[in-house]
């Protein structure tokens, strides 16, 4: 909003420049989910290999180790792998990603910030920023609790 004191000011434009640019669209998978997603399925089959080979018939041998223990033993090869297996699949998405890329033409556009301008007075020149005083106490004086004013009775 302007005041009618003060004529309203041209905002200057801003200097824009264009460049048209060759940029690439495609599809790209995420290597940190079909990371984790290697992860979590080598787990699994980890659990289901161990699961089904608890009940093979050993011999003379006797078991000393649970089925917790195993599983954690051999999880660190089942993880490993399911995360070696799931980053070669994101590695081959995206170079088939890569192939079905588009390319096209888009346009830069670079623009240098207008200059700031201030209408009014700037702080320092001896001015108080503080606002002017108004007539009524209780709306510039917020630590007036209770004022009693001249048109209202005691209490």
């Amino acid at each position: 909003m302007s005041s009618p004191d003060r004529p309203e000011r041209p905002v200057p434009a801003p200097n824009a420049v264009t460049s048209p640019d060759q940029v690439t669209i495609r599809r790209a998978p995420r290597f940190s989910v079909f990371i984790l997603g290697g992860a979590v399925l080598g787990f699994l089959v980890t659990v289901l290999v161990v699961l089904l080979t608890m009940g093979i018939d050993r011999g003379d041998q006797q078991e000393t180790t649970g089925f917790a223990g195993l599983v954690g033993y051999f999880s660190l090869y089942g993880v490993s792998i399911g995360m070696l297996i799931g980053a070669v699949a994101a590695v081959v998405l995206d170079q088939v990603s890569s192939r079905r890329a588009a390319r096209l033409t888009a346009e830069r556009v670079a623009v240098d910030p207008a200059p700031e301008t201030v209408d009014g007075e700037l702080e320092g020149d001896g001015q108080s920023a503080a606002p002017a005083p108004t007539a009524d106490p209780m709306v510039t004086d917020p630590a007036v609790t209770d004022p009693v004013r001249d048109d209202q009775p005691e209490r």
